[in-house]
């Protein structure tokens, strides 16, 4: 008996673990504006088509590789076509340093 409620308790402790509400605002606010709200990157190349559906007629002005508490990040820099530059953050934690 006290196997089962164990076994309850923690069945209950998963599930609420996996309603926490960060996981939410991950998914929603990810829109690369800063280091918290970056975009996760599975490669480069999908840095770059996520930049060509946001920002089409945008010029790439650069890309560097930035670390922030210990993570790596690309930082896409582009201008819009009226002159403003704006900045795309990606975490690039999945591919970064795997190998090719």
């Amino acid at each position: 008996m006290k196997e089962i409620k164990k076994i309850g308790l923690i069945v209950c402790l998963i599930i609420m673990a996996s309603c926490s509400s960060t996981k939410n605002i991950g998914n929603v606010q990810r829109d690369g504006s800063s280091f918290e709200k970056a975009i996760i990157a599975n490669s480069i190349s999908s840095e770059y088509e996520y930049v060509r559906k946001v920002c089409s007629d945008c010029q790439l002005l650069g890309q560097s590789l930035v670390f922030e508490k210990k993570k790596p990040y690309d930082i896409l820099k582009l201008k819009k076509p009226n002159g403003e530059e704006v900045s795309y953050y990606f975490d690039i934690s999945k591919f970064y340093g795997k190998g090719f």
